[in-house]
């Protein structure tokens, strides 16, 4: 009996050493940002009080992840010796932040500008080609109710310079940058001439 416990043991440890978690971090590590793009803000009429980015749980840890098409295209995967400096939804804050150049809310009124991060990875169509893949969900929600006053999904697909995580936060950087222009290009346009019968200006300003 004693000899099948040590074994069932030994096949326990086994089984959980070929397990990684996205937030283990190993000694030796480099760690990478998104960075500033340099890029001229988009003025936006609507007037906002702040700008939330969420993710989901997988995408909430510093790992930065990526998946191999050809051979494994169900799994996701993460780098062992290399990480970001935080997680995708706050460098896509920041990012998002010094691009749209909001009019500043007036009487503690204003609309939020809600971001939600459906994807950010690095896929491998190839062993020595890969994308930046980044999809996100804009939505602008009405003060105090939250209600969704319009919406729009972005998506981009950057090619890597090179086929490995340095490769991937250069067309990860490029990639992030497109979607924040896009976003506060979006957020332009709804302030348009003949974009709504009422001013989104107006609406988030009661």
């Amino acid at each position: 009996m004693t000899r099948y416990k040590g074994l069932a043991a030994l096949m326990l440890l086994a089984g959980l050493s070929g397990c990684t978690s996205f937030s283990a971090i190993p000694e030796s590590f480099s760690i990478y940002d998104i960075g500033p793009q340099g890029n001229t803000p988009v003025p936006v009429a609507v007037p906002l009080v702040g700008i939330d980015v969420v993710a989901p749980s997988w995408l909430s840890s510093s790992a930065m992840q990526y998946r191999l098409v050809p051979q494994h295209p169900l799994e996701r995967r993460a780098y062992t010796n290399s990480r970001w400096a935080g997680m995708p939804s706050e460098m896509v804050r920041i990012v998002v932040g010094r691009v749209i150049e909001a009019q500043p809310a007036t009487n503690g009124s204003g609309c939020r500008l809600r971001v939600d991060v459906d994807e950010f990875i690095q896929r491998f169509d190839a062993v020595d080609a890969s994308v930046a893949l980044i999809e996100l969900r804009a939505s602008l929600l009405a003060p105090r109710t939250d209600a969704v006053m319009a919406s729009q999904t972005f998506a981009v697909e950057v090619p890597a310079p090179t086929a490995d995580a340095a490769g991937g936060v250069v067309a990860m950087r490029a990639g992030v940058n497109q979607l924040a222009v896009d976003a506060g290009r979006w957020l332009a346009a709804l302030e348009a001439p003949g974009a709504g019968a009422e001013s989104f200006r107006a609406r988030c300003s009661r």
